[in-house]
């Protein structure tokens, strides 16, 4: 028997202009729906899981990354506030693993043209090889090797999910250590981290100095679900946090694209300031929490 989910949408997106890939004086993020985001530090581009093309197959906005197998269950509930075609330059774009809603690969042929060196764990590296990326625009992370790109300096942080224990069977051997990845990202103008998309880890809980938290809220026994997204949230007492992989994707049967941040911040010690649901292509400006 097929097992439905609350379905809640993101809000509606706003279109990034061009403006949003320009020289700035700050560190400003835009969520691209989904898990994918857009830095932008100084005018240093960085995206986070970039799936941002639709299908050409279907005139209905289906995202390009979902295998055919999920297609026709795929349908997106919010419009993308930009799309890899439309994308002008990059200096990175960072992977937090190969599951085909974070890789997209059309996506990632787009943003070829922009310039961006490719960065992600080795399962990501060798299929962008596989599709014939040129290696001086690959590099394969591993948690805890810190590396820069232009005022930015990342470092992959843990993470666990092998979601494929679910069924090996069907699903193929499961994400192993260092499969997966977050990120964390010094700028300028404060810390941003990634988690990724993982189990909560003891590292998770040990992480200090972040300012701004993507978290992750699906409901999956894979990801952290509500419990220890609030665990790993208030663990991180001094961050502000944006919900992510959530309310984009019409698909009630997939728990792991499903979530609502409202049961997260019901759970997050001072979420009235700490706790934010924005829009797509919404403009957040990184700043320190204050008292």
């Amino acid at each position: 028997m097929t097992q439905t989910y609350g379905q809640v949408a993101a809000l509606p997106s706003i279109p990034i202009g061009p403006e949003a890939f320009s020289t700035s004086g700050d560190t400003a993020l835009w969520w691209l729906t989904h898990a994918g985001f857009l830095v932008n530090s100084r005018g240093c581009l960085l995206m986070l899981d970039p799936a941002i093309s639709y299908s050409p197959e279907t005139p209905l906005p289906h995202e390009r990354a979902i295998s055919p197998r999920f297609l026709a269950r795929s349908r997106m509930m919010v419009r993308l506030p930009v799309e890899a075609h439309q994308v002008p330059r990059l200096d990175a774009v960072l992977y937090t693993h190969a599951d085909r809603d974070h890789l997209s690969i059309r996506s990632a042929r787009e943003l070829f043209w922009t310039g961006a060196t490719f960065f992600g764990p080795p399962p990501v590296t060798r299929e962008l090889a596989k599709q014939g990326f040129p290696p001086e625009r690959l590099r394969a992370v591993r948690s805890g090797e810190t590396f820069r790109v232009g005022v930015v300096e990342v470092t992959p942080t843990p993470a666990d999910h092998p979601w494929q224990l679910q069924d090996p069977a069907k699903f193929g051997p499961p994400w192993g250590p260092g499969d997966c990845v977050g990120y964390l990202l010094r700028t300028p103008d404060g810390t941003v981290w990634c988690v990724g998309y993982t189990r909560l880890m003891v590292e998770h809980l040990r992480m200090t100095g972040v300012d701004l938290m993507l978290l992750d809220v699906a409901h999956d026994p894979y990801h952290m679900g509500v419990g220890d997204s609030a665990r790993l949230a208030n663990a991180m007492a001094g961050s502000r946090i944006i919900a992510c992989h959530y309310g984009c994707y019409n698909t009630p049967d997939h728990v792991g694209w499903n979530g609502d941040p409202a049961e997260v911040a019901a759970k997050v010690t001072g979420a009235d300031r700490r706790f934010h649901v924005v829009a797509p292509g919404e403009r957040i400006v990184l700043r320190r929490l204050t008292a």
